[in-house]
């Protein structure tokens, strides 16, 4: 039996009520020659019971259960056979061209790394909104030195400097490559998607841009990063199942807490030691990384979660640094505090927050510029809607 052009795998646990529209998000592609994975890494029936509706040959469910995430992502693409890998995450929707254009590039350019940017569905305030990708334009090759280095000096824009998995495809020989180097697999331990992203920047030289939109998150409430932030139940049985527990989120970084930036900076540190080369060469900017914690914990606090515990850590661990890694902290830190609002503008928004005054706005932002002046980003109610709107509009693609 001949390979197909794309193996599409999706990862997920607990998500009965996403995973079926990615799954037909799939189905719904113009183009056809793909073969489709689903890892169930669940206990439970209800993805079991979603996936008995669909009976495409082409799509696979494998029941996996009390994994980790690394280790389910993985068992998702042990056995695929496509010439590309790509990986939707079970709240992804894959826009319905999607495939059908990266087999243009692939074929156009031969490249062993495709990449593309994604629109979200916010759904964590009401009315609901599409915030849609910024930009587009002809794909274009970056240089994996130049995106490493940018991605060293802002750790928080690793959606635009790294090739996660669930936004690029992967060419099968860059796969075995990865397989048989220095880590042995696709997804370590601890965030897969970011880990691959690195692994990939260090085996490969460029990675073609395409500068579009090739998925939409269907939503942005159900999130593992956001379970994190807010120190959900969920996200105590994301570390209970690392092999090193919690502490494998900071174990080469200073600041010895949970938080975002510190744990994608600390897959790039642990990648780094095992894989020299591309990585090695990457300076890094410790002001930037003391000053991207600060950011996140600060801004996980304002929305109600007690970061004290947090904050307290990183003032011990910046205080352990260089004078001059303090000094232009503190000077960064300083400048960002005069731009911060006034006591009487956060007075006058509490106030307004507690009228219902931003959801007034949302309102008539989507009546506005929604109705009357047709604003994808305003228009659509549903992630639905605004895939069969991007359906309409290429024609040409059907």
């Amino acid at each position: 039996m001949s390979s197909p052009a794309f193996s599409v795998v999706i990862p997920t646990k607990g998500r009965g009520f996403l995973v079926g529209q990615a799954v037909r998000s799939v189905l719904d592609q113009s183009f056809t020659d793909w073969e489709l994975i689903v890892a169930d890494n669940d206990d439970a029936e209800d993805t079991r019971r979603v996936m008995e509706g669909f009976s495409d040959p082409r799509v696979r469910y494998l029941r996996t259960g009390g994994l980790s995430m690394t280790d389910n992502w993985e068992a998702a693409a042990k056995d695929a056979r496509g010439g590309y890998l790509c990986v939707i995450e079970d709240k992804q929707l894959l826009k319905p061209f999607a495939l059908q254009l990266v087999k243009q590039e692939a074929e156009r350019t031969g490249a062993a790394i495709i990449r593309w940017q994604a629109d979200t569905f916010d759904d964590e305030q009401r009315p609901a909104r599409i915030r849609r990708a910024p930009g587009a334009g002809p794909a274009l090759f970056r240089n994996s030195d130049d995106l490493l280095a940018q991605f060293t000096r802002s750790i928080l824009g690793y959606k635009e400097t790294l090739p996660l998995p669930q936004l690029s495809a992967f060419h099968r020989p860059l796969l075995q490559k990865v397989r048989g180097g220095p880590v042995g697999r696709l997804f370590p331990e601890v965030s897969p998607d970011i880990s691959m992203g690195l692994i990939a920047l260090a085996a490969e030289d460029r990675v073609l841009d395409m500068r579009r939109s090739l998925v939409v998150y269907a939503s942005s409430f159900h999130s593992n990063g956001r379970a994190s932030h807010r120190k959900e139940a969920s996200s105590r049985d994301f570390f209970k199942r690392l092999s090193g527990g919690e502490a494998m989120c900071y174990d080469h970084v200073p600041i010895k807490v949970l938080c975002t930036p510190s744990g994608v900076f600390n897959d790039f540190l642990r990648l780094r030691g095992r894989l020299q080369g591309r990585l090695a060469a990457c300076a890094i900017d410790w002001t930037h990384y003391f000053v991207e914690c600060h950011g996140a914990m600060t801004g996980v606090a304002r929305s109600g979660v007690d970061m004290s515990k947090e904050l307290s850590d990183w003032r011990r661990a910046l205080e352990e640094q260089p004078q001059e890694i303090r000094a232009a902290v503190v000077a960064i830190l300083g400048r960002e505090d005069r731009r911060e609002p006034s006591p009487v503008s956060r007075a006058i928004k509490r106030l307004g927050r507690g009228l219902g005054l931003p959801a007034l706005q949302r309102y008539a932002k989507h009546w506005i510029r929604g109705k009357l002046q047709r604003d994808p980003e305003w228009r659509f109610s549903t992630p639905a809607e605004y895939m069969e709107w991007e359906r309409r509009r290429h024609p040409s693609l059907g």
